[in-house]
């Protein structure tokens, strides 16, 4: 790793227009030559040469290549986590919050675009090192919602039957068990009969009335 001056330090550029402008502008370009050279044949040098960027640019941004494409899938996840987290926020009660949580999962699952792009930088991303503390972050970030959902079911009575944190990871794992593509190519299952499976094993598992 070429040498750094100390107020290059990596990761730790501060958050402004700028810095997200060159941030994003390192991701794009590395994109671009990942697609064209394939994760391992896409050298640091290729990037910046991409981006029109200098050495001090990357590392000022990037700790290592695999620091970027981890940033890179990060990125590429967070506006499905952001839309789900939001459609749990808006939902009147409990029981509509964990609806909504499934609903917003599985609009992920089934949409084509959305799925094949999270495929995609999952497939890259697991050539990085630190791939599967970033695998586990995003579940973590995915099920947040529901679980305070659940939380806020049982402290309202709605769950009564609840035990909060691993009813949440349950459902996630029984969602991706239904709708995850790799199952669907074995057994096909459209989006509405998923719902219905689904919701016919998590609402009477919490305890909930499933006409609420």
């Amino acid at each position: 790793m070429p040498a750094v001056a100390d107020d290059a330090v990596s990761g730790a550029a501060r958050s402004t227009p700028e810095s997200e402008a060159e941030r994003s502008q390192l991701m794009d370009a590395a994109l671009k030559v990942m697609r064209r050279n394939g994760f391992q044949g896409a050298s640091v040098q290729d990037i910046l040469e991409r981006a029109g960027l200098s050495t001090r640019a990357f590392y000022r941004q990037f700790q290592s290549k695999d620091d970027l494409l981890l940033a890179m899938f990060r990125t590429a996840s967070g506006a499905d986590v952001d839309t789900v987290a939001r459609r749990v926020e808006e939902a009147r009660t409990s029981v509509d919050a964990v609806r909504g949580w499934i609903d917003e999962v599985l609009a992920i699952a089934y949409d084509r675009r959305r799925i094949q792009r999270l495929v995609m930088f999952n497939g890259v991303a697991r050539q990085a090192v630190g791939y599967e503390a970033e695998e586990a972050s995003l579940q973590d970030r995915l099920v947040s919602p529901l679980l305070e959902a659940i939380r806020r079911g049982s402290a309202d009575g709605s769950f009564p039957e609840t035990d909060p944190f691993p009813d949440a990871y349950s459902i996630f794992d029984l969602v991706w068990s239904v709708a995850g593509p790799h199952v669907r190519q074995r057994r096909p299952m459209d989006k509405e009969r998923a719902r219905s499976h689904i919701l016919r094993f998590c609402l009477p598992a919490l305890g909930a009335d499933p006409d609420a």
